[in-house]
């Protein structure tokens, strides 16, 4: 995969650029409501809960539990053929919110309620989350 195919599936805007930041710096920040305190992903400009303009990155200990998975075994972009089959999990995080992110361990370990902790990678300079099995 060239530098160039992993930027364009890269597309951060006004309301995700603090996300990518974050990720960048090695730290991951969940997206979070100050009015409600609810906490959500991905990112965006207001609460998908109650609607409020009130957000901001909350810090979290990056362990979860898988909720579900996807193994792709078909690639949605040349950028990332060389790397199929690989599993999507939604994870919900211990503070809470669900997260989505690749999964970077066994695929055949995969099951409900693993646990993982999040995994911070360079790829080409951009970040890209995972998680792999905690312990």
């Amino acid at each position: 995969m060239s530098e160039t195919d992993l930027i364009d599936l890269v597309h951060p805007t006004l309301d995700t650029q603090w996300w990518w930041d974050a990720l960048s710096r090695g730290e991951l920040q969940v997206p979070a409501c100050k009015s409600c305190r609810s906490r959500f992903f991905p990112p965006q400009a207001f609460c998908p809960e109650c609607g409020s303009a009130d957000v901001y990155g909350a810090p979290t200990s990056g362990c979860g539990n898988v909720y579900s998975w996807v193994v792709i075994h078909r690639a949605f972009s040349p950028a990332l053929a060389d790397q199929v089959p690989y599993a999507i999990v939604a994870t919900d995080m211990e503070e809470g919110g669900r997260l989505i992110g690749r999964y970077l361990g066994d695929l055949h370990a995969l099951r409900d309620a693993l646990l993982v902790r999040v995994r911070i990678a360079q790829r080409s300079g951009i970040p890209v989350l995972g998680f792999e099995p905690a312990g």
